[in-house]
């Protein structure tokens, strides 16, 4: 972490799991499925399961109720394994739909005081065969889901946020910050002389330097903080800061660190940065803050690159 001088390991599972508060739901079903189903798969597995098994519990009671009114309630057995087996892990969905076709023969068993004759035994096998692979199937579309879902979002060579992910974020970010009187930093890197390096070293060479230079960003910032690839070897950073001091001194300090890491990468490369201070009273939307760091940045590169450049946004 960079304030407080305390370096703490990005923790990737928590990233992944937080990025679905990034996204809100515009209204309408469609809009509201996927926002459903990202909140469904946030829930904790332990509480997953006792509520899950705690429905099962209760449809068994309704089925065996419904017998003595000619009712059959087996169909919602169905609905209920298909919201576990995308909440739970595959291992546990399996484990369900298991029991939950073992579970689905006591109204028969209620129904009939007799030892289940071989038709029963048989539906329920071929009922626990049909569970089970609809258990597989949805947990095999859950993590395709998941897997289509993380590209969305992040950026598959360096792991920060992909341009229009984080430009949402900055707008909810700076919603709360003005809501809570909060100082934040908006700021722009860019690596000075990449382009040569790509020619001269290789591609390889390159993407190993926005890799590094990536790691070492977001393992210098904290969990709450933003980090994202705005295109290139552009990076863009939202941080949240005690002071407008604390907020320069943090800018100065992620500037040397992915210095450093440039330095001991040995490509002939710099990066020069421009950093917005944003005080709680500053108006300035998403856009017009990162344009403005932007422009800093470039006033940074054509004064001498490696360098930074801070200001105070308007409206502090």
């Amino acid at each position: 972490m960079v304030e407080g001088g305390q370096p703490t390991a990005t923790d990737e599972a928590e990233a992944h799991s937080g990025r679905m508060n990034l996204w809100k739901s515009d209204g309408g079903f469609d809009a509201y499925v996927p926002h459903a189903m990202a909140k469904l798969a946030r829930l904790p597995r332990g509480a997953a399961l006792l509520a899950g098994l705690g429905i099962l519990i209760l449809v068994v009671v309704l089925d065996g109720a419904g017998r003595s009114l000619g009712l059959r309630l087996v169909p919602l057995y169905v609905p209920l394994l298909c919201v576990m087996s995308w909440a739970l892990p595959r291992r546990w969905a399996v484990g369900f739909a298991t029991a939950t076709a073992l579970v689905a023969l006591l109204p028969d068993i209620w129904a009939s005081p007799t030892a289940p004759g071989t038709a029963t035994v048989g539906n329920a096998l071929v009922r626990a065969a049909v569970y089970v692979f609809l258990a597989l199937l949805i947990a095999a579309y859950r993590r395709a889901y998941d897997e289509a879902d993380y590209r969305a979002m992040y950026d598959g060579l360096t792991g920060a946020l992909n341009k229009v992910p984080f430009q949402a974020a900055v707008v909810r970010h700076l919603t709360a910050a003005r809501r809570g009187r909060q100082t934040l930093l908006a700021a722009c890197i860019d690596l000075d002389g990449f382009k040569a390096i790509n020619a001269s070293y290789g591609q390889a060479a390159g993407d190993a330097a926005l890799r590094a230079v990536s790691q070492e960003a977001m393992s210098a910032v904290r969990g709450s903080d933003l980090v994202g690839r705005l295109g290139g070897d552009e990076f863009g950073f939202l941080l949240g800061a005690a002071s407008a001091q604390n907020a320069e001194g943090l800018a100065h300090v992620l500037h040397q660190r992915v210095t450093t890491t440039l330095v001991k990468s040995g490509l002939p490369l710099s990066c020069s940065m421009g950093a917005l201070i944003v005080g709680p009273g500053t108006t300035l939307t998403e856009a017009e803050l990162f344009q403005s760091a932007d422009e800093l940045m470039r006033r940074a590169k054509a004064e001498g690159k490696g360098t930074v450049l801070t200001e105070a946004a308007p409206g502090n």
